[in-house]
């Protein structure tokens, strides 16, 4: 079949848009709207409603075209303006849309942009949309050959679900080699924190129930000790914290205490390095570093979805801090307000500096006074600009979110000499299996103090003395909390979070987990701890077995899609004696002649052979009557 028909037009356009929905959020409009109107013109011209266009026209309309694209994604990274390319050419392909060949370009090109899509997504939803969008353009490619019907729908399915077992077992038992390169990591997966921190942004984080990682632990930890310690913020100029270069060395890591607890991290693909993790933990394998201020890092250049495996050590005896050091931790700016500075006089107050236990003296006065007052937690907090900011929160307003009560905290400690830093990354999660696995999502992000008691750094959150409940459960569970977080969500998280939606939510986050650890994750480190396993629970010889049969019987199923033994038929007794008696004639060098009829041949037969008469006759009679009176 060489030329393009109305119905294959028609399939093409379906799978363009299908092709064109899987990538949307990535493309400019116009890329999309001159698909879909080519398409349209293809149609009108098959059914003979519009003619071709001059080429001279074509080729001022690709330039153009490309210079458009160009500039509408001016702004996107490379990638997304190589796939926005990729778009348009396959959009531009209708124009030359004549023949099998453009037919086949057609369909190859957009099973390549469906596997750029999955570097944007990796979710099992997306996955599945791919797979169907796929299965499209291979529909596509077999209606050249083949009139397609519910008939071969069927035949597609049935082969489809049989050649399932030997996929699974080849993706299973197959080698997996390290790939040649990395795939980019789109611009768009971004977790929310940042590293540059001013008081209101983590408060506009909480709108967003974006996933940042999920954690798996052998026990799991008591609520009050889930702090996921993502970034120290030692530096503040007034307006905004940020990391000093003391807190980016890298750290040798040398714990002798034997791990309580072991957990997993299943990353979410970001664009930053900074990990969230308990604090203090100790790395298992490779994939992160630890830098100067025990904060984690990942390693390399970009930052898929990966596993990444750590001991939680909570118990760390003493640590070692250059005194130069903790001085740089006691600085604040030098335009601090004089009713922030004389506020601060009162919590070190007829104490030593130089004394045992000042600092603990000081932080417990602190926490007094803040309980003293008429403090309150709001996840929608006035904006407190800068260090008059400062003044505002504590001394008028006295409604914030957890940057300002860590924040203040801070600017306090420091400015009765003890060295603090503020903290940040998230605070708690939902648990979605048996309290043994916890998901992290924006709206867990946190703030919180760590200061120094002369022997190691204490973490301090503020925030509990204000609201305990935000660190007993999540924002959308505190009572406190609650009714705030579904009047600054969208209509669709309130609807999504809903007790109605729950046990849904939770078997959707199952799947995405075992999809992203057993499909996206399932490198050599994981096959061969899964072989280990199937050795533990099988002898050798039944796993050898085991592993045999199911590639056995992949290659028997092949085989048997390949000879197709359903499609054969019984032939009939008469058929068969019709069959042995020309058989035998043969021998006799009594051929039937191309052309030659039955009554003709038997008349021959008579003649030449009068003994193989009458058993032919019988036959052909018998065959006759089969044939055509049924």
């Amino acid at each position: 079949m060489n030329n393009v028909n109305a119905a294959h037009i028609r399939l093409s356009l379906l799978c363009y848009l299908a092709t064109a929905l899987v990538l949307f959020q990535q493309l400019p409009w116009l890329v999309v709207a001159v698909g879909a109107a080519a398409g349209w013109w293809r149609l009108r011209v098959v059914n003979g409603l519009a003619s071709l266009p001059k080429p001279r026209w074509v080729k001022l309309l690709l330039v153009s075209l490309i210079a458009l694209t160009l500039w509408l994604s001016r702004s996107a990274e490379l990638f997304d303006k190589l796939v926005s390319l990729v778009m348009l050419g396959y959009s531009l392909k209708y124009i030359e849309l004549h023949k099998r060949r453009d037919v086949e370009m057609f369909a190859l090109t957009g099973l390549f942009l469906l596997a750029f899509s999955l570097v944007f997504s990796s979710q099992p939803l997306a996955a599945l949309l791919v797979l169907i969008v796929a299965f499209m353009h291979l529909l596509l490619l077999l209606s050249l050959d083949v009139k397609l019907n519910l008939s071969w729908l069927k035949k597609l399915a049935v082969w489809m679900l049989a050649i399932a077992p030997l996929g699974l077992a080849l993706f299973v038992v197959a080698p997996r080699l390290a790939p040649l390169w990395k795939m980019p990591t789109p611009s768009s997966a971004q977790t929310g924190l940042s590293d540059v921190v001013r008081p209101g942004d983590i408060s506009q984080l909480i709108r967003s129930d974006k996933l940042v990682f999920r954690a798996e632990f052998s026990r799991p930890p008591p609520r009050d000790q889930l702090y996921w310690r993502a970034m120290v913020l030692d530096e503040f100029d007034g307006e905004q914290w940020t990391r000093s270069e003391l807190t980016q060395k890298k750290h040798v890591v040398n714990n002798e205490q034997a791990p309580i607890n072991q957990y997993q991290l299943l990353l979410e693909p970001a664009n930053q390095a900074w990990l969230a993790t308990l604090n203090p933990s100790e790395l298992r394998g490779g994939g992160a570093e630890q830098v100067g201020d025990k904060s984690w890092q990942r390693s390399g250049e970009s930052f898929p979805r990966q596993i990444l495996s750590f001991n939680y050590l909570p118990h760390l005896n003493r640590e070692s801090v250059a005194p130069e050091q903790l001085h740089l931790l006691t600085r604040v700016p030098s335009n601090i307000s004089a009713n922030v500075l004389q506020l601060s006089r009162q919590f070190s107050e007829g104490l030593d500096l130089n004394a045992g236990g000042y600092s603990e003296q000081v932080m417990t006065r602190l926490e007094q006074w803040f309980l003293s007052q008429s403090f309150s937690y709001t996840l929608s907090p006035p904006a407190y600009p800068g260090l008059a900011g400062i003044e505002s929160f504590l001394l008028n307003q006295q409604a914030g979110f957890c940057v300002h009560y860590a924040q203040s905290a801070v600017v306090l400690a420091r400015l009765q000499g003890i060295p603090a830093r503020m903290v940040t990354g998230y605070l708690g999660g939902e648990w979605e299996q048996a309290d043994q696995r916890l998901a992290v999502r924006n709206y867990d992000a946190h703030a919180w103090m760590e200061y120094w008691n002369e022997e190691r750094w204490i973490r301090l959150d503020p925030t509990a003395w204000i609201a305990p409940d935000r660190v007993e459960s999540n924002l959308q569970q505190s009572q406190a909390t609650a009714e705030q977080w579904q009047n600054i969500s969208g209509w669709g998280q309130r609807i999504w979070y809903t007790q109605g939606f729950n046990q849904l939510r939770l078997w959707l986050a199952q799947a995405d987990y075992w999809w992203a650890k057993w499909v996206l994750n399932f490198d050599h480190k994981r096959q061969l701890s899964l072989f280990s396993q199937l050795l533990n629970w099988l002898p050798g010889t039944s796993l050898l077995m085991l592993t045999g049969g199911m590639l056995l019987s992949g290659v028997l199923i092949s085989a048997l899609l390949f000879v197709k033994p359903w499609l054969w038929r019984v032939p009939n007794k008469h058929v068969l004696a019709l069959k042995w008696q020309l058989f035998l004639l043969a021998r006799l060098k009594l051929h039937r002649s191309q052309g030659e009829s039955f009554t003709d041949y038997l008349s021959r037969i008579e003649s030449a052979a009068p003994k193989r008469y009458l058993p032919l006759k019988r036959a052909i009679q018998q065959y006759n009557q089969l044939r055509y009176h049924g």
